[in-house]
């Protein structure tokens, strides 16, 4: 008899644990819309005069973004992202001419996120990411405008709050910062032409998220 109440008990705990392991884990797909301020180091060397100039440029835009992803648990979950961040430009000043650049960034992303309970319903999360990071950059002046796409190697970090609408629906608000750094390519045509050497871009700014729970 003993030993039938043991294995009921036994049987009912693992049953509970399942139960909830079900109902906090899971596939997981979302969205999330961010406003960021972003920098773009570089240098830029002109091929015909050897001449150096700073290739700096920075502004604010908008960047959006899909993600899908698993639940480990409340606690756990990783997921695989697109980031897509509207074009910004700006100005290189140069001793004789000015040089627009506009940049377009395409991200594909990894990333892992641990989400500790605050509260009820309510959830922080702390979380890395890293990925590819293709970007596309146009140079402009009154004579000619030069294009060029750049690979890049991406990482960050966030850190922000899940709140909970119903047990599938969840909304997220943080603040991410990141870093991208590119390879070089040459800008250049058969009379003039540019090298925009090893750029490197940081962003951060705030973010807002949703997420559906299968």
């Amino acid at each position: 008899m003993k030993k039938t109440l043991l294995s009921v008990a036994v049987g009912t705990c693992l049953f509970t644990n399942l139960a909830l392991a079900d109902e906090n884990s899971g596939f997981f797909m979302g969205m999330d819309a961010a406003w960021i301020h972003t920098q773009v180091k570089g240098d830029l060397k002109h091929n015909k005069t050897g001449l150096t100039f700073n290739g700096d440029v920075s502004g604010n835009l908008p960047a959006f973004g899909l993600r899908a992803g698993y639940r480990f648990n409340e606690s756990h979950r990783i997921y695989a992202a697109y980031n897509y961040s509207d074009e910004f430009n700006d100005l290189i000043k140069t001793p004789r001419i000015q040089i627009e650049g506009d940049f377009t960034t395409h991200k594909f992303l990894l990333g892992y996120d641990f989400t500790p309970k605050l509260f009820e319903k309510t959830r922080a999360v702390l979380g890395v990411y890293s990925g590819y990071a293709k970007t596309n950059i146009d140079l402009k002046t009154t004579f000619l405008s030069l294009s060029q796409d750049f690979d890049g190697f991406v990482y960050g970090a966030k850190i922000g709050a899940i709140y909970e609408l119903t047990p599938r629906n969840e909304i997220e608000l943080g603040f991410k910062a990141e870093q991208i750094n590119y390879n070089s390519r040459n800008f250049h045509t058969s009379k003039i032409g540019s090298n925009f050497y090893d750029p490197t871009q940081r962003n951060y700014g705030i973010y807002l998220g949703y997420a559906y729970k299968f």
